[in-house]
C-alpha cells in the first residue's frame, strides 16, 4: 500500500513539476526573454524534481521503519525544504549579474516552490484522511 501511495506522489509530482515547466517555456516562447528566464526555468524544476524524490524516499523508509513519526515527517521535510529554498535563492542572487534575472528567478522559483508545496498538503492530508479511515 505504501509504496503504491509513494509512486503515485512521485508520478504526480513529475507531472506537475513538468507541466509548470512546459507552461512557463510556453510562456517564454510567446512574451518572454529567453535568455533571462531559461536558467530560472531550469533550476526551478531540478530543485523541486530533487526536493520530491527525496521526500519520497524518506517517506517510503520512515513508513516502514515509524508509522507513528508521519507527522513529525511532514513537518519536518516541509521545514527542511523551506531552508533550502532559501540557500538556493540567496545563492542565485549572490551569482546572478543583473537586477532584472534575480526577480525573475525569485519570481518563478516562488510559483514553483508554492504550486509544490500546496499540492504535498493536499496530497497528504488526504493521504492520511484515508489511512485514519482504514483504521
Amino acid at each position: 500500500m505504501t509504496k503504491n501511495v509513494v509512486n503515485t506522489y512521485l508520478r504526480q509530482s513529475i507531472c506537475l513539476i513538468a507541466g509548470l515547466s512546459l507552461l512557463f517555456l510556453l510562456y517564454v516562447n510567446i512574451w518572454g526573454d529567453v535568455e533571462l528566464m531559461a536558467k530560472p526555468i531550469c533550476i526551478s524544476a531540478v530543485f523541486q524534481l530533487v526536493a520530491c524524490i527525496a521526500y519520497a524516499l524518506v517517506w517510503k523508509w520512515v513508513q516502514a521503519t515509524s508509522p507513528s513519526s508521519m507527522p513529525t515527517l511532514y513537518m519536518a521535510a516541509s521545514s527542511i525544504r523551506m531552508f533550502a529554498a532559501i540557500v538556493v535563492v540567496l545563492a542565485f542572487c549572490f551569482l546572478a549579474s543583473s537586477r532584472a534575472s534575480i526577480l525573475w528567478f525569485v519570481g518563478i522559483f516562488l510559483i514553483y516552490y508554492f504550486v509544490v508545496l500546496i499540492y504535498d498538503t493536499w496530497y497528504f492530508v488526504r493521504n492520511e484522511k484515508k489511512n485514519k479511515q482504514n483504521v
